[in-house]
């Protein structure tokens, strides 16, 4: 195992990102609605979701342009602005608060079968997490990990919001691979989008797989080596690689 390392991508690759999706943006919305109102504000459906979709397109602009991901802190600044609501220090932090603490409102479901799919690569390999965050910060991803007993199997971790880059930068994969001593060639990296996940894989030298069990809008347009929608053939093509 000393020099081979298979890293992960959690949303729609560990997790299904669309599972309990509404819960934990209506947790949001609430928030934001309770901090206008205390300014006398009272925006309408309509009002929020132009905002959410503003800060939508910052953010995209961020992560596809700049290869970087906002932070929580600055989301929720960009949506107050666009709300114009003067909100204060202190309630920009409690906000903040909210939009972390509101993955756990609605978290999502692990995908079938990757616990024991980790157990069975983690035997042969490092694993490792690189994602890239929005609302729910490394450390949020942390504790839920942690909550469901998977932490256990990865070594290293890569989150944008603590990294300051996002894939497909290679900054994102050098780091779990010297993290882990590992060996590009030696190394896979599993995700679910073409243009962050595989691209970023492929320029470092390393195997991949388009996991394609949530999403599938790549699977027809991909350069990863494989591509699988079950973690079990996941696991059955990293461990023919030993």
């Amino acid at each position: 195992m000393n020099n081979r390392m298979v890293s992960i991508d959690f949303w729609n690759t560990l997790v299904d990102a669309g599972s309990n999706g509404e819960q934990r943006q209506k947790m949001r919305l609430d928030a934001v609605r309770d901090i206008s109102n205390r300014h006398g504000m009272v925006p309408s459906d309509a009002a929020i979701q132009q905002a959410n979709e503003a800060v939508t397109r910052r953010f995209d602009a961020e992560w596809i342009d700049r290869q970087r991901t906002l932070t929580t802190a600055e989301l929720v600044r960009h949506m107050l602005e666009a709300l114009k609501v003067p909100a204060t220090p202190a309630e920009q932090s409690e906000l903040v608060e909210a939009f972390m603490e509101s993955f756990f409102a609605g978290p999502p479901k692990p995908a079938e079968g990757v616990d024991k799919a980790l157990a069975e690569i983690s035997s042969y390999y490092h694993l490792a997490i690189i994602s890239d965050t929005r609302f729910s910060p490394g450390s949020v991803l942390r504790r839920y990990l942690e909550k469901l007993d998977l932490i256990r199997y990865f070594s290293a971790f890569a989150f944008s919001d603590e990294l300051g880059v996002s894939k497909p930068h290679p900054t994102a994969y050098s780091h779990v691979l010297e993290a882990t001593s590992s060996r590009p060639a030696s190394s896979w990296h599993i995700g679910d989008m073409q243009r962050t996940d595989i691209e970023g894989a492929k320029a470092m030298g390393m195997k991949s797989i388009l996991y394609t069990g949530f999403s599938t809008p790549d699977s027809e347009n991909t350069t990863a080596d494989f591509h699988c929608d079950k973690w079990n053939l996941v696991s059955d093509i990293v461990l023919s690689e030993i």
